[in-house]
Parts: structure tokens; sequence; C-alpha cells
């Protein structure tokens, strides 16, 4: 910490004798700096200092204590939104406001009697403006630590942990369902029937970032196999280390219900280490209050996510009003949502956190260290990691059963030849269609590869008629297809050639099936309607709706 001449180094002869009066101090110098020098080496007396401490008025000793618990600094915006601003003076205005005698503040009370001083010091994570206490006096005072710092969790109560949500490695699986669709050209919503926008943002992030995928929309193959032999525990912990490490996934730019605008920028990296430090250590058998912990940041670090305390450069509306939401009165909604949302979204879906909620489909009011997470926070692969057993089986129906812990290279292999079925179950569902079969084979995968598939992954009671229907289907094709048409049928043969005369009618028929049966093309209803209108004849429409 400066010392007092660096504290004092830069003031003026008018400031250095305002502060000797608040001590009580007669000074014999005339000139800046020796007066300086003789003020200094008169107030560094304990006795004398502890006097001057002890007749601080009460919201001054208030702010005096909260700086000794800090240990002896603060960043200059928490301390002034707390304790009152500092004005700016020169002498001339000095002389006529006498801030010193008539202070608006318990800021302007400590730094007229020189107790604090204020300058950029370079504190992690970066270098930024503090209020704080020379070296002299903090040298005079013992130090609380850091209580005032620190985060406090507190229990939850029984209502706040009614509803449990535990922590998985659930997250493996859809990673690898994610690879395979990607790798076969389907949608990645395919994947995410059943979950958050923000997941599959997330998930996609996270595949971008480790490797995985070398574009938005494209596998690396390498990566890809890598990855799928990697053990479950490993595969999850290095998912976990390469989101902790990441500056380019950016769980604030993430919050559902904000939109983000202009250059600014924030260091994702600051927020997860405050939510990490405070889950580290922790008994992964007690429940802890979300909002409580939501609330301690606020009231103890609320400028960790913006360590200068600026709250009116950062650009950012609610997507549902457009407000604009500047100013540090928005914290709960910008800060306290991006504690919340690291808490219930990527430590949750990492594994790291189990969570628990009063009623279903409320917000989560708890959170607790996982098994798994307690583990993952020192680096190590999960001692309680599941293994892949689960085993693949085929229904009669020909529907493919792919349950969670199924070996990933199996899955996704699996889900190269076929189609997922839309289902929210932890358990995937795939069916083999002439479609999925066809995009296989342009990748050059053959019917014979998931046959060696299905004996790889140990499958019983295999259905012959399946294995005939794929081996048919690469020997002849589409042998069969079921589709929707629209009939007209007409009461008389002698009707036909009315139609096919007309030249607006018969621009209508797809496919004459005999002398009373017509095919109508798609999207013609209504012409084929008026044409026979015009004919004289009135046709009776049994549709759902126009096609």
């Amino acid at each position: 910490m400066p010392d007092l001449f660096q504290t004092l180094r830069t003031t003026d002869l008018d400031f250095i004798q305002r502060l000797a009066r608040s001590w009580k101090i007669e000074l014999e110098a005339r000139e800046f700096a020796a007066a300086r020098d003789e003020f200094i080496r008169l107030v560094k007396n304990p006795d004398f200092f502890e006097e001057i401490i002890e007749t601080l008025p009460g919201q001054a000793a208030n702010a005096w204590q909260y700086l000794v618990s800090h240990q002896g600094q603060e960043s200059w915006s928490i301390f002034t939104r707390q304790f009152g601003e500092l004005r700016v003076f020169g002498v001339a205005k000095r002389a006529r406001e006498e801030p010193d005698l008539h202070p608006i503040s318990a800021t302007e009370e400590l730094w007229y009697r020189g107790l604090i001083g204020r300058a950029f010091l370079n504190r992690p994570p970066s270098t930024q403006e503090y209020a704080y206490i020379p070296d002299e006096f903090l040298a005079f005072v013992h130090p609380l630590g850091n209580k005032v710092d620190q985060i406090e969790l507190r229990p939850a109560a029984a209502l706040e942990k009614k509803l449990v949500t535990l922590a998985s490695d659930r997250i493996l699986d859809d990673v690898t369902d994610l690879l395979a669709a990607l790798r076969m050209g389907r949608p990645a919503e395919s994947v995410f029937l059943a979950h958050s926008e923000s997941y599959q943002h997330f998930i996609s992030s996270l595949l971008l970032e480790s490797g995985l995928l070398s574009s938005p929309l494209t596998p690396d193959a390498a990566r890809v196999k890598n990855f799928l032999a990697q053990p479950r525990g490993s595969a999850l912990l290095e998912l976990f280390q390469t989101w902790m490490n990441s500056n380019r996934i950016n769980d604030l730019r993430m919050l559902p219900g904000l939109l983000f605008e202009g250059n600014w920028s924030n260091d994702p990296q600051t927020a997860r280490r405050l939510v990490i430090d405070s889950l580290r250590g922790t008994d992964p058998k007690i429940w802890w209050s979300l909002a409580a912990f939501v609330g301690q940041v606020k009231e103890r670090q609320p400028d960790f996510q913006r360590p200068a305390g600026d709250y009116d450069s950062w650009f950012i509306r609610d997507a549902s009003t457009n407000e604009h939401l500047h100013g540090v009165q928005y914290w709960d909604r910008i800060e306290g949502s991006l504690l919340y949302y690291l808490l219930s979204g990527p430590l949750r879906w990492l594994g790291v956190t189990d969570l628990a909620r009063s009623d279903k489909g409320s917000r989560f009011t708890a959170f607790k260290l996982s098994p798994i997470g307690m583990d993952m926070l020192e680096g190590r692969t999960s001692s309680t990691s599941k293994v892949e057993d689960g085993v693949l089986t085929i229904s009669s129906d020909g529907i493919l059963h792919v349950p969670a812990n199924t070996p990933r290279a199996i899955r996704y292999q699996v889900a190269r030849f076929s189609s997922l079925l839309p289902g929210e179950s932890s358990e995937r569902k795939y069916r083999i269609t002439p479609a999925s079969l066809k995009a296989a084979s342009e990748q050059g995968l053959k019917v014979s590869h998931l046959l060696q598939l299905f004996q790889q992954a140990r499958v019983k009671d295999l259905p012959p008629s399946l294995i005939q229907q794929m081996e048919r289907w690469e020997k002849y094709g589409v042998e069969a297809s079921v589709e929707q048409v629209i009939l007209l049928r007409l009461a008389r043969p002698e009707l036909l050639p009315l139609l096919q005369k007309n030249n607006r009618a018969s621009g209508c028929i797809a496919t004459v099936l005999n002398s009373q049966t017509i095919e109508i093309k798609a999207g013609k209803v209504e012409q084929i309607r008026q044409s026979l209108a015009e004919l004289g004849l009135l046709v009776d429409i049994k549709l759902d709706s126009d096609v």
C-alpha cells in the first residue's frame, strides 16, 4: 500500500494545513514540502492515532472499519457507492466550501483527516482505482482478515431443497448425438428438442473451443475419434477444463432475455473463478441457498464482473421491453442473472452442481457440489464416473433404443446410419430409413458396417426382418413407398373426357387411375373446383383443408 508520503506528495499546502487542523496540530512550517514532512512525522504516533480513530463520527467509523476488515483497500467505486462521494476542489473553492469542516460523506470525513488515500493500484484481476489506508496507519491496526470480502454460504432452508435435480454426465451423450447429427448434415435442433436454446448454444460453443468442431457445422473427424475413445470421466474433465480456461465462451452473452450491443468486453473467467472458489472445499452433503449466495456477492463483491465499477459503458437491453439496462440498479438483472446461470447452467450441465427447488417448474433455489464436481475442481478424473455399459436394443418394429451410457463410439455410429426420433427421455430412439441409409452410403458407410456394429454392441435378438430390409435396400434400393395423394372421384365415366378437354381442368391432373378416379396435383384443389364449377358440376370436397 502507498505510504503517507506517496499519499500526500501531490497535494498542496492548504490541504496539509486542513489535515493538521483536524488532528489539532500546529504546524511550524510554512512551505508545502516542509509542512507535509512535519505532518507525517507528528501523526506517526500510535497513541495520537488511536485518539483520532476513537473520535470518528458513526458513519466515518463504519467506513474506517470496513477498510480495516478489507485489509486496508477497496475499489474506489465500491467504497464511494457505500460511504458517499468525494468532491474535487481547487484551493479557492476549498476555502469557500470548507469541506473539512462540512463534509458531505464518510468518505470526506476520512479524506480530510488523511486517513485514506486514492490511487490506481495493480491488484488482480486488473489495475483499478482504490481507496486505501496508508501504510503507517495500517501498521497501527490489527486487520480482521478479509471477512467482508469473503462470500459466506448460507445453508438452504427445507423448502428451498424440496425437489432435487442431481448432476449427471449426460452432456457427453448429447455431445455425441450432436457430432453425429452435424456429421450427417442434420440440423443441431433435432438433437435438442427437450433442451433450452441456451444449452444448445453452450454445447456448440464448447465444441468449437475444444476443437471437436473445425467450424460451427463441421466435426473434426480425428479429434472426434480420440474424444469418443476416452473414458467418460476423462472426457467430462476435458470439457470442464475447456470451459473454465476459455475466454471465447462468454457466459454473460449467453444470458437469456438480454441483448448485447457495442464493442465493450468482459472477462468470462472472472465470474467463473468467483463461483468456483465459493464451491471449492464445500461439503457435497450440504445444500446452500442460491439466493443468499447471490445476495452475498452483491453485498461484498458487487463489481466482480466490472473491475472499474463501470455500470454505464456496457450496452445491454432487455429483450422483452427493449429497455437499456444502464447503471448499478440493474445489478440483479445482469450480474445476479449471470451467477444464477453459471450455477444452474454450465456447472450443472458439466456435472459439477446438484440443484434443488421448492416447486416443480420454479427457479432453482439451492445448490451443492456434486461428487463428480468435487473431483473435477481439483483437476481429477472422477472416481464416481459411470462405465459405458449401456446395451443397444432393437424392438420388433425396427426402432433402435440407445440408453444413456451406451459406449459413445457405438452411439455415434448408430446415429450416422439412422434418423433420430423426437423424445425427452435420456434414452435416444432411432429408426433406420431409406433416407438415413442413403445418407450413410453417400459417406462410404455400408449395411455390412452397421451389421458389424450390431455385433460389436452385442445386440441380442436382432430381428431377421430388419436384416432383410437393409440387405434388400442395398441391393434394390427403395422397393415400396407410402405417400399422400389427392383423389378426384367422378360419379360417371363420361365426365372424364369433359375434364380432359378443358385446358384449365386438365392442367390439374397428375394421373388418371381409372375412368372414374383421378390423382390431382398438389396445390390444385381450388383450381379443379373452379374448373368443374365452370362445367356446371358441384364438387364435394372432403379434405381437412385445401392442399
